[in-house]
């Protein structure tokens, strides 16, 4: 009980001596008390790097932690700290700003920037900001680590760390570190992007999504290590910023060409952030835009690929023509959202081109009151080898028909020579009809077209048959269905000769190339991303050399991305092989996601020998 009071008294005597009571000496009166003059002023609030000049929103500026050196001049700080004495009295302090470049355990310093600043009472967030550098672009920051640091009277108080890269100068538009593989959108709580499970989506359900997850996978095109760093904004339809994400990555040495992958979100771990509406995810580097994904919060969850737009002048312009009625809100979405998908596809820059200027063109025509059917068909041939793209555009073609209000369904009906041509006199007729009845408001499409002419002057020649109901309906039914033929290039150059009337109506042609090696390359690692998975260095190596090697030695029977596909499709079975033969316990999440040389070496690059056909020479007469 002695000890309780004598320590009661102790804090009682502490007490009187650092309060003052009401027989303090007068002359005290005003002042601020010993303790609190003592006491520390301030509260380290943050230290932000920029090499921008220009204000943004909010008196912000476009603050980053990497950048490349072709773009820095003079690297400026940005130093903030809180007011603890606000609204209290002003005071002063010496700010030093500092920068080093940092090499390994070394920091060398390149300046030391004082400032007297005194703090006014109205003051809560107090603003400090400096700048090093030269005025001519490159010639000062290089390659390498570099810090800023602030101190208070001489109390340091804060660092932050930043990364300046190069690789060479870049034309405008041009990323030289990284290509983009894939991106993709999933729901889930906090921790989701650590599940080895994930269910991509494009639309999300408005009272069951917590976090919208992205999936960014970039391919690395450079041989040296370097930072790299990614925003990530979400934006409603109105344009209003629903969350954002920075993420620093950190890109090895020798690992070109390997896939790295991370996850930006926004959201909480309670249902309810996300309201129905039309969303979009915005992908900046280096202060460009280069991938902006449309998605949708409505009604229930939707699985499938999003659309990823990476031809920023296009989005522009096809976001800003939407309407005011919601039926036109409805056709400039699903518009955007083709485009964009059209875009996202690997290679085609020809088909690309062509739809783009298309649209731009029926807009014009919409905008000054022309008939566009005048002045466009719907019926188109596609030429080309299998597994180039065909379908696929033809789908998108479909639907960017009904975004811009020419066809009132937008669906597309596949067919070939077996879908049209029956056996028996009489019955191609109905079964043609019908399948162009289907087509009614979208598009008729018709693979491997050339084989309805294969049987030309036969008295069993039903292909011809179907050729004929196809163009009759062409012409009585125009403007309500198009038509697009597809086959190989010279085989559809004859079937379009074959006929005068399928000369005259379909003169819009789609040639669609073989996919290069790289293009090959790319498709590939979308499609491992896809499967969850990844080639190391060595099975990548092995992989783009096979690539070459089928490429050099393609033929017209080529199978593009069908083949691309096998190829995929054999070696993540290799692997599932491998890891089924191991003990559960061996398998660690890193084997799991890695295809290995092992799982690729089947696909030999050898020598093929070209042995010469049969045949008989014809003599001169």
């Amino acid at each position: 009980m002695k000890i309780i009071l004598c320590f009661i008294n102790l804090i009682n005597f502490f007490y009187s001596m650092n309060t003052p009571g009401e027989g303090n000496d007068q002359s005290n009166k005003g002042e601020i008390p010993v303790s609190k003059k003592m006491s520390i002023k301030y509260k380290f609030r943050d230290i932000k790097v920029h090499s921008s000049d220009e204000w943004m929103a909010d008196a912000t500026k476009k603050y980053r932690k990497v950048f490349d050196r072709y773009e820095t001049t003079y690297m400026r700080v940005e130093f903030s700290f809180f007011n603890k004495l606000f609204d209290e009295e002003e005071w002063e302090a010496t700010i030093r700003l500092k920068c080093f470049y940092i090499n390994g355990s070394q920091k060398n310093e390149l300046c030391s920037q004082d400032q007297k600043r005194r703090v006014a009472k109205d003051e809560n967030i107090v603003y400090m900001r400096d700048s090093w550098g030269n005025a001519t672009i490159g010639a000062y920051w290089f390659k390498g680590d570099y810090m800023w640091e602030a101190y208070i009277d001489e109390v340091k108080v804060g660092e932050s760390k930043f990364y300046v890269e190069d690789t060479g100068q870049a034309k405008p538009g041009e990323n030289l570190f990284f290509d983009i593989a894939s991106i993709k959108v999933f729901e889930g709580d906090g921790q989701a992007s650590s599940q080895m499970q994930k269910k991509y989506l494009k639309k999300f359900s408005q009272k069951d999504t917590r976090f919208v997850w992205g999936e960014f996978s970039f391919t690395n095109k450079l041989p040296k290590d370097y930072f790299t760093e990614i925003f990530f904004n979400f934006y409603d339809k109105a344009g209003q910023l629903k969350g954002s994400n920075a993420l620093v990555s950190y890109i090895a040495t020798n690992t070109a060409n390997k896939v790295y992958t991370i996850y930006p979100g926004w959201g909480s771990d309670t249902p309810g952030r996300w309201k129905s509406d039309f969303y979009t995810m915005e992908v900046i580097f280096l202060d460009t835009l280069i991938a902006t994904v449309p998605f949708q919060v409505g009604e229930a969850f939707e699985e499938g690929q999003v659309a990823v737009l990476t031809d920023t002048t296009q989005l522009l312009k096809i976001s800003s023509t939407g309407g005011t009625a919601s039926t036109t809100n409805k056709a400039d979405d699903l518009l955007f959202e083709s485009i964009a998908e059209l875009n996202s596809l690997t290679g085609l820059d020809n088909i690309k081109t062509e739809v783009n200027e298309m649209v731009k063109l029926v807009r014009f025509y919409q905008e000054t009151g022309k008939d566009v059917l005048n002045k466009f068909s719907l019926h188109t041939v596609f030429t080309g080898n299998p597994g180039t793209g065909k379908t696929t555009v033809a789908r998108i073609l479909s639907k960017i028909y009904k975004g811009l209000g020419i066809l009132e369904k937008g669906h597309l009906v596949e067919v070939d020579r077996e879908g049209l041509v029956a056996g028996y006199v009489g019955q191609t007729a109905i079964k043609t009809g019908d399948r162009i009845n289907e087509a009614m408001g979208g598009i008729l499409f018709i693979d491997e077209a050339y084989s309805l002419a294969s049987g030309k002057g036969s008295q069993y020649d039903f292909g011809s048959e179907a050729i004929q109901i196809i163009l009759k309906r062409m012409e009585d039914m125009r403007g309500k269905f198009g038509v697009i033929v597809a086959g190989y290039t010279e085989n559809m150059q004859e079937f379009i000769n074959s006929n005068p009337g399928l000369k005259s109506r379909f003169d819009k042609y789609f040639m669609f190339k073989d996919y290069s090696q790289h293009e090959m390359v790319q498709i590939a690692q979308a499609q491992f991303t896809k499967e969850g998975v990844k080639p190391d260095e060595a099975a990548a190596a092995h992989l783009k050399d096979y690539f070459k090697f089928i490429f050099e030695e393609r033929d017209e029977h080529f199978g593009n991305a069908r083949t691309i596909r096998q190829v995929v499709g054999e070696a993540v079975k290799n692997q599932n092989l491998r890891l089924a033969s191991m003990k559960k316990e061996e398998r660690t999440k890193e084997l799991m996601e890695t295809v290995i040389l092992d799982d690729v070496k089947e696909f030999e690059i050898k020598e093929i020998i070209h042995k010469p056909k049969l045949g008989f020479r014809v003599g001169e007469k």
